[in-house]
């Protein structure tokens, strides 16, 4: 019952607050009562919204995702820029862009390449699924691989979306790529500004990056900072409400140190060669990935139950022939 009440009452008190920024809180001068009456509601619903989730389902790390989210946006749009946007159409939009990130298409892939990979995606997700599925928990490198593969093909849900968007649209539109092959990436700054999970790294350039970029004494490296910290403090959270962890540190840790070395890459006199910035940049992820990845490959193999790709039990799709043996080094 209370479940019940929390999921009904919760969204219609973010709608209300969503409501309020624009036509009331927005209006007012003094930037510490925006901030106050902006973040507090914000902060109270989060902390209502998320407590007593249950672990180890992507429904719980969806839930505190979208609300941070939500209040990364209202930071962006009623304490950052609050003179910017003076239509409620435009303003509601920039929130609804957050469920269904649609832009323009600008893409040189037909719609078939989509497709195929899509296809290819499936049957690779399934795979290494399955695989993850029947090995222990540890946090070997060949387990952070593993999981680096199933991440990166679990998207192929994004890909039929985007198929779906631009048949719909004839190609005037698409849906924003949720990766654009971040094994490809040649430095951190190109893996998380440009190649992984692009809707929260788009949303942190927008609502963070560049509105503290340009205040007075700020700069692109504090700006940098500031994006990562608040990354830090929305996935320490998914730590926290979504797997139990015992400390938030560890995951906070993981951002923080990837924009340090975001920093130090920018400030760094030379450019490594474009395979040995490949090789670097994947090294170092893997490296570190055991500070927040390490929540998912320890995690029990009831989130593998929990959490299964779409179409995994259909009995249609050809099947990849699962190792018998788990990496556990």
């Amino acid at each position: 019952m209370a479940t019940n009440l929390r999921s009904t009452i919760l969204p219609i008190s973010w709608f209300l607050h969503i409501i309020l920024c624009f036509y009331l809180i927005r209006t007012i001068r003094k930037v510490l009562y925006r901030i106050i009456l902006t973040l507090v509601p914000c902060l109270i619903l989060i902390f209502v919204g998320c407590r007593n989730l249950p672990y180890y389902q992507m429904s719980s790390i969806i839930t505190v995702s979208l609300y941070w989210m939500i209040t990364i946006r209202l930071i962006q749009l009623i304490l950052f820029s609050p003179d910017e946007i003076h239509s409620f159409r435009i303003y509601a939009s920039k929130f609804l862009w957050l469920l269904i990130p649609i832009v323009p298409c600008q893409s040189k892939n037909s719609i078939i390449f989509h497709v195929i990979l899509a296809v290819v995606k499936i049957l690779l997700n399934h795979w290494i699924f399955q695989w993850l599925r029947i090995c222990e928990p540890n946090n070997s490198y060949g387990r952070l691989i593993m999981f680096y593969i199933n991440i990166c093909t679990g998207t192929f849900i994004n890909d039929i979306q985007i198929v779906a968007v631009r048949l719909i649209t004839l190609n005037k539109y698409s849906l924003l790529e949720f990766n654009d092959y971040p094994i490809l990436s040649k430095s951190l700054r190109e893996f998380w500004g440009r190649r992984y999970n692009r809707l929260v790294s788009s949303l942190l350039k927008e609502a963070i990056f560049k509105p503290i970029h340009h205040l007075p004494y700020s700069s692109a490296l504090i700006a940098a900072l500031a994006s990562f910290f608040i990354s830090g403090l929305l996935h320490a959270h998914v730590a926290v409400a979504g797997f139990g962890a015992p400390s938030p540190l560890p995951a906070f840790l993981f951002f923080l140190l990837h924009g340090c070395a975001c920093c130090i890459e920018t400030i760094c006199p030379f450019t490594p060669p474009k395979l040995f910035g490949i090789l670097l940049t994947q090294c170092f992820l893997l490296i570190t990935a055991p500070l927040y990845a390490g929540l998912f490959t320890l995690a029990p193999s009831n989130f593998y139950e929990f959490n299964k790709p779409l179409l995994i039990d259909a009995t249609w799709l050809p099947k990849v022939p699962v190792p018998d043996f788990c990496p556990n080094y």
